[in-house]
């Protein structure tokens, strides 16, 4: 009998599990919806790169032929920042709008349910539990506007843009089978009658979601989104070791996996280690001293190869990918993935909610981690004294930190790892769309 692979072996154990989400509608709701975002997360991520040039002030102030080349685009950037960040603000900044209104679209299309009407009601009822309009008062104190704060429409927001999404769906689902929706007579116009049977529904859940968050508000102060938020990051700042940064970076990709921007939430946790961290070696630096390794800097390091979950590998080897699938999100995610944004081939392989791709999702940090960890030890990168808080290219980040050569080129020491790391899982996923792809094709 022939010796199976591990490829096969692993395989065999995937792709049940992968088929069978596939299959739930739940799933594939989600993950068709996040694919559905891809166009609205390219464009941000086009936005993000023209707005953050690879290059600061005390580099072009120094002059050289890096100040040469980039300086006109570092000042144009710097002097039309307001102007070149609305792309992204209207895209990305508000990425959860967009990604309840998919998820409930193509769960009420599985459902054969009326899909706008379903799209309509989940961002209608994202928007008032995650970014209500709110009057707030001018410096002046004698005038007042009315403003949605955005902070939870974006990639904060996304778990509850998934629970919205589906949620609203159930409960109109519920009031039709229980026959709870307005029937106009026949003479009216089809389009008009649509709009009045989604009244009922529409009503039952605002009872639901404005109901229980305005409950949540008054009970605690916070919101149902910031609630969510406060539980999930809690206990990370207090991980500050090299055991609690690989689990705060599992931590991180796995609420990457299930829909939700989990380098955001955990980032924001630990800012104030980092800024400290980062804050007492440029003291160390300014006193003639060396700079200290420190736990957090690791954290960092873990994203080096492309963003969360070091997807620049995946990326790489879905170029030449039989899939047409992948081969055409990997095309449009490579220019982003080099400046560390992976929204589009997250999004759009997708590797959220996919057991297949998740794997090596996870893994791909902690492998950074612990590579990285040696070369700290052997020093052949050194600790950053330096915060840098912009979207750079591979390496140039890692360098402004640092001001180290060895420090640039780690992350494309870091791309055969990653490529290594995806691979196996890789061939899997791509085995599984090219034969959905065939049979699509002998279908039509």
């Amino acid at each position: 009998m022939e010796k199976q692979t591990f490829m096969d072996k692993l395989s065999k154990f995937l792709l049940p599990i992968g088929n069978f989400l596939s299959q739930q509608r739940h799933i594939s709701a989600i993950s068709t919806g996040f694919m559905s975002t891809l166009p609205v997360t390219l464009l941000g991520a086009v936005s993000q790169i023209l707005t953050n040039p690879p290059i600061t002030a005390e580099a072009i102030a120094k002059g050289g032929l890096a100040a040469t080349i980039l300086g006109p685009w570092y000042n144009f950037a710097t002097a039309n920042k307001a102007i070149l960040s609305i792309p992204y603000n209207m895209t990305m900044g508000l990425v959860g709008i967009f990604a309840a209104f998919a998820i409930a679209f193509h769960l009420a299309k599985s459902y054969k349910m009326k899909q706008l009407q379903a799209g309509f009601i989940a961002m209608i009822m994202f928007m008032i539990v995650a970014g209500p309009a709110k009057v707030y008062t001018l410096i002046d104190g004698t005038s007042t506007v009315t403003a949605i704060d955005t902070f939870l429409l974006g990639g904060t927001g996304l778990f509850t843009a998934i629970i919205i999404g589906l949620l609203s769906v159930e409960i109109t689902r519920f009031c039709e089978r229980k026959n709870l929706v307005l029937k106009m007579p026949d003479v009216v116009p089809a389009a008009m009658a649509e709009s009045f049977s989604s009244l009922i529904p529409l009503l039952f859940n605002l009872i639901v979601f404005f109901g229980l968050n305005t409950l949540i508000t008054s009970v605690t102060g916070y919101s149902l989104p910031l609630i969510i938020m406060g539980l999930l990051s809690m206990p990370l700042a207090a991980l500050n070791s090299i055991p609690g940064m690989i689990v705060i970076a599992v931590f991180a990709m796995l609420l990457w996996v299930m829909g939700i921007h989990g380098t955001m939430i955990v980032f924001m946790a630990l800012m104030p280690v980092l800024f400290g961290a980062i804050a007492q070696n440029a003291a160390l630096v300014a006193a003639g001293q060396e700079p200290i390794f420190q736990p957090i800097l690791l954290f960092m390091g873990s994203m080096a190869v492309g963003g969360s979950g070091n997807t620049l590998g995946l990326v790489l080897l879905g170029l030449k990918s039989k899939s047409k699938q992948i081969k055409a999100v990997s095309q449009i995610s490579l220019i982003p993935g080099f400046f560390g944004i992976n929204e589009p081939v997250t999004f759009g392989m997708p590797i959220m909610y996919n057991p297949i791709l998740a794997i090596p999702f996870i893994l791909s940090p902690i492998v950074n981690m612990i590579i990285i960890y040696v070369l700290y030890q052997v020093h052949f990168i050194k600790p950053a004294f330096i915060m840098i808080m912009s979207l750079m290219p591979m390496g140039v980040g890692e360098f402004l930190g640092t001001l180290s050569i060895t420090n640039a080129i780690l992350p494309f020491l870091l791309i055969p790892v990653s490529v290594a790391v995806y691979y196996p899982f890789f061939k899997v996923y791509e085995k599984q769309l090219v034969t959905k792809e065939l049979a699509a094709e002998a279908a039509n």
